[in-house]
């Protein structure tokens, strides 16, 4: 029993491991390009505001992504976690 429990939770850890690894390879510029191009541009006004002239805060960045704003949908329940995280990465390196 105690050998089953501990495979358990060796397979719970690794899984976990594995799923947080893939997390971290979430590429914000790749998804910008797919989701976001076609409204915003980095260092020109597009149909959205250029990068370069979004806000800098992170918070507001990831409440925007989730809840929408203006004309902008709301990409909450599309994207994941890590994917708005990403995106907020690639939106604040990119930022003057």
């Amino acid at each position: 029993m105690k050998k089953t429990i501990a495979m358990m939770i060796a397979a719970a850890f690794f899984g976990l491991s594995a799923q947080s690894a893939l997390a971290s390879d979430i590429d914000g510029a790749k998804l910008f390009d797919k989701k976001c191009k076609m409204c915003h541009k980095i260092d020109v006004k597009k149909v959205g505001p250029a990068v370069n002239a979004m806000n800098t805060d992170e918070a507001a960045l990831k409440a925007t992504i989730t809840d929408g704003r203006k004309m902008m949908p709301s990409y909450g329940k599309k994207f994941s976690g890590e994917e708005i995280d990403a995106l907020v990465a690639f939106i604040k390196s990119n930022q003057q």
